[in-house]
């Protein structure tokens, strides 16, 4: 069997790791560093001025010299429409940084391990959303790395844990505490193991992890306390030396790398001497002085903690005696965070003989496990033979780990508001909370005749004001069947695939086929599979001529002196109230809300150049449009698997595939035989079709 790799892919550290079943463990395999191996990877890169970029230690200690050349705690910007500092005239993206750290976690596995490493389990923060599990995804193809599933690191911390004690956690919740270097997430899960052994004959056991609740914070971590030592460090150099070793990037660099050791040292001692700056200035700070100055971040913490134990309690009737709090991440050490989950939940957490890979370790469990054919023994008593004379082991079936959304999402519709005025509003499709895989339909119409696009603005957040929301994807529908009237139905499915990323269908009621869909992350345009017939599930039209739709007309086209109805956005979701979106009867002249666009800003996204259709009388107002970006690289997200390997890796420099709209025909000449100079009173030829719901 081909060897699987687990990869904890962190804000400041990053580990590869991989089940030996010789010996029945995980191993993390030696990187190498400044002073010699070790099992963890500084989440740092140095670019230097020629040659490939260097990550690790030497980066990190690359700051004290050329700080500007060394990207430090990128992950926290996995996701966002973000760009480095200019390198030798040149931004990166997240995607393009976190692809050098798994680049040089790969090679490095690739010396140690003799062969080459390609199919990986991949962890991220339980609180990372669509972009951002997207962006990580991305981030491993440009690696050249095949990504088998993306895993929330709580669910790989409880995986190990129950693994390497062997517990039988039945009669109590794992809550999974998790502070990172950059990251911070607390997560309630099920029991993991759901039988005991002695009571039942057989040989293999499912391990079940169920996601019950969970909150975090992605910009939240170890960095965070750092800071706080940083300025503590600094306003001591200031009042003992008239210093501020803030001021210089270089003597910064160094006393951030004081400031970090410091803190390990400050879990362990009451004092600590730290070295300010490269003048060699010392001053000491105490446990007690860092602590009173670093509460602020820690009750950050436990209000999330309370947040969810409170809805464990109110929404699955838990209670905190049923509960084991397992500590995760290497900012767990620090002694007072110890002491405040002991407060609140009146109990010592659980805790790991080294918490900083027991992420790692998880994935690694996952990546092996996940073959429908593998198992893993159980370590220490686990492995005594039942009566049968057979070893316990467990296995991690497919829908072994359940998880839940931690953000809505949903569509943007235009409707009045309490003032009769038209804005767009966040209708939620996918609700915080909803398990990773239940799906969610709704339909909508297109809106002009002959229209062959429709496009679906998808934001994450709950909000109804869209400008409150998080912009996620333009979710494209392309292809539509030509020469039809307007107010013909969609039925759009949407889910979170069991990686975190948006997945979704859609369905032309009328001819019961599957359009192909397009998925629009930062400017890029992703394919979908080819359109094809739909599933049975999916109702098929009951006569040969469907009925005519609100707002629509029955022929394909209609008559030039023949006026249109108001076009009507209508969305009716499943078992479900039906969204309240008013007709666009009072559109402005200058056309219907387009929704690939922002509301309020004029040529926001690049448009195909054509008229803007004008719902009265008035002459079509001409759009030019902009020069086009150069694309970027795209996660093809209609799938859980990664493209075929006759893509070649693309990054965000590299053209990607794009669909043009199709064309709409034109309307058909009264009078082949009139002057072409002369004014005519034939309909103008229609425009490309606007990106419209």
């Amino acid at each position: 069997m081909t060897k699987r790799y687990g990869i904890d892919l962190g804000t400041t550290y990053s580990t590869i790791s991989w089940y030996d079943e010789s010996r029945q463990e995980v191993k993390p395999l030696p990187l190498e560093s400044e002073d010699g191996e070790t099992t963890s990877l500084r989440s740092v890169v140095y670019y230097p001025e020629s040659g490939e970029p260097v990550m690790g230690e030497v980066a990190w200690n690359t700051r004290k010299q050329v700080p500007e050349r060394v990207i430090v705690g990128i992950k926290r910007k996995m996701g966002e429409d973000y760009q480095t500092e200019e390198i030798d005239g040149r931004r990166r993206s997240p995607q393009e940084v976190s692809a050098d750290v798994l680049r040089a976690l790969k090679d490095n596995a690739e010396i140690e391990m003799g062969e080459e490493v390609t199919d990986v389990v991949i962890t991220v923060p339980a609180y990372f959303g669509e972009r951002q599990c997207a962006a990580t995804m991305e981030a491993a193809k440009m690696a050249g790395l095949n990504v088998l599933s993306i895993l929330s690191e709580p669910h790989a911390a409880a995986v190990a844990f129950s693994i390497e004690q062997n517990s039988n956690l039945t009669d109590k919740h794992v809550l999974v505490y998790d502070l990172g270097g950059g990251t911070f997430d607390v997560t309630l899960i099920q029991p993991v193991i759901p039988a005991a052994f002695a009571d039942n004959n057989n040989e293999v056991q499912d391990l079940k992890l169920n996601t019950l609740a969970k909150d975090g914070n992605r910009e939240l971590g170890g960095l965070d306390w750092d800071e706080i030592l940083i300025d503590l460090a600094a306003e001591k150099c200031i009042d003992q030396f008239d210093v501020d070793p803030r001021l210089d990037p270089r003597n910064a660099a160094v006393l951030h790398d004081n400031c970090e050791k410091a803190k390990r040292a400050l879990s362990k001692k009451p004092a600590e001497m730290i070295v300010a700056d490269l003048q060699g200035h010392m001053i000491e700070v105490t446990r007690d002085e860092f602590e009173e100055r670093s509460s602020g971040l820690l009750l950050q913490t436990q209000m999330r903690l309370e947040q969810v134990l409170s809805e464990a309690e109110e929404k699955h009737g838990i209670t905190r005696d049923q509960i084991d709090v397992l500590l995760c991440g290497g900012a767990t050490r620090m002694p007072r965070v110890k002491a405040m989950i002991q407060e609140v939940m009146g109990s010592e957490p659980l805790e790991y003989r080294n918490p900083q890979l027991l992420v790692a370790c998880g994935a690694a469990y996952v990546s092996h496990a996940i073959d429908p054919q593998a198992s893993i023994p159980l370590p220490g008593p686990g492995r005594e033979a039942t009566e049968e004379g057979e070893e316990k082991t467990v296995r991690i079936a497919e829908d072994s780990i359940t998880d839940i959304t931690c953000h809505a999402v949903g569509i943007q519709v235009i409707r009045a508001d309490e003032n009769g005025e038209r804005k767009p509003f966040n209708a939620v499709v996918l609700e915080r909370g909803v398990v990773f895989g239940e799906k969610r339909d709704f339909v909508t119409e297109t809106l002009f005749d002959n229209q062959a696009e429709v496009c679906i603005r998808l934001f994450e957040g709950d909000d109804q004001d869209v400008e409150e929301c998080k912009h996620l994807m333009d979710f494209r529908i392309e292809g539509l069947p030509a020469g039809r009237p307007r107010g013909r139905p969609i039925r759009t499915t949407l889910w979170f695939g069991l990686n975190g990323v948006i997945q979704g269908t859609a369905v032309d009621l009328e001819t019961n086929t599957e359009i192909e869909i397009h998925y629009d992350r930062w400017g890029m345009n992703t394919p979908a599979p080819a359109a094809k017939p739909a599933t049975p599930q999916q109702p098929a039209a009951e006569t040969p001529a469907p009925m005519p739709m609100p707002g629509s007309q029955p022929s394909s086209m209609p008559e030039a002196s023949e006026p249109e109805a108001e076009p009507v956005i209508e969305v009716e979701f499943d078992e479900t109230p039906v969204l309240d979106v008013t007709p666009m009867e009072d559109a402005p002249a200058e056309g219907p809300f387009d929704p690939a666009q922002p509301y309020g800003e004029a040529n926001a996204h690049d448009l195909p150049e054509s008229e803007v259709l004008s719902l009265d009388d008035s002459t079509p107002a001409p759009v030019e449009a902009e020069p086009q970006d150069a694309p970027q690289a795209a996660f093809d997200a209609e799938t859980d698997e990664q493209p075929s390997s006759e893509e070649p890796v693309s990054n965000d420099t590299e053209p990607v595939a794009e669909t043009t709209p199709s064309e709409p025909a034109p309307a058909a000449s009264q009078d082949d035989g009139s002057d072409q100079d002369s004014e005519s009173n034939d309909p103008p030829e229609m425009p490309k079709p606007l990106k419209l719901y």
